[in-house]
């Protein structure tokens, strides 16, 4: 495992990112049993925090506790992130016109919203190990997230947030090529841009292209897993 700094973390933090990345690498592949003990050894790490690291990544739907099976990484199925998907869709274009309203009146969420593009941008055109895939993914989040709170209802916020859309993420690391994900940055730019304007046509183009965009990759390496 990579040296990491246990005084700024704690070791639940730690045996959440060291499971996320076996994840991530294939080291735990997905319908893998995941025995406490093993972490234990391969971690130098006690079973309560690893317990609570499992919790962490059930709650993201990377790895699930079923009756008479125990824990395991969690298998993925394309019909099910398409779905997941959907749903975004329609809870990212339900409220357009409340999220340019609160978007143009609210400083501080405009900030975060450069903050986060321009830290995207600098991260994505160097990005090259696990954790910098994992901060682009976070970040990738943190934008929606921040749309999503541009609506203005705190309840479907909370509920946008525990669908677990990005989780699938993880799964494809490594696969998406590197301008995929530097498209994705400039459609971020582009529904920013539009919620800018006030223009709630464009802003819905954009959003649909960019949902569109991210199933059509999704799609595209699922085909190419079956084909392998």
């Amino acid at each position: 495992m990579d040296t990491m700094d246990y005084k700024t973390e704690t070791l639940v933090d730690v045996a959440y990112k060291a499971i996320k990345k076996d994840i991530t690498q294939r080291v735990l592949v997905p319908g893998q049993k995941i025995i406490i003990r093993e972490m234990y050894e391969r971690y130098g790490i006690s079973e309560t925090p690893i317990k609570q690291a499992l919790n962490r990544l059930i709650s993201e739907g990377l790895v699930e506790n079923t009756p008479r099976r125990g824990v395991n990484v969690r298998k993925v199925k394309l019909e099910e992130i398409e779905e997941l998907i959907d749903i975004r869709l329609m809870f990212e274009t339900r409220y357009i016109e409340k999220a340019i309203e609160n978007f143009n009146r609210d400083e501080k969420i405009r900030q975060k919203f450069i903050e986060n593009l321009s830290e995207h941008k600098r991260l994505i055109e160097n990005v090259s190990n696990v954790n910098e895939y994992f901060k682009n993914y976070s970040l990738d989040q943190e934008f929606h997230q921040l749309f999503m709170k541009c609506s203005g209802n705190n309840r479907l916020l909370q509920i946008y947030n525990n669908l677990g859309t990005h989780a699938y993420a993880y799964y494809v690391y490594g696969r998406q090529p590197r301008e995929s994900m530097i498209e994705g940055v400039r459609e971020h730019e582009a529904i920013y841009r539009a919620l800018a304007a006030g223009d709630q046509a464009e802003l819905r183009r954009c959003i649909e292209l960019h949902i569109m965009n991210a199933k059509k990759n999704i799609y595209e390496m699922f085909q190419k897993d079956q084909n392998s």
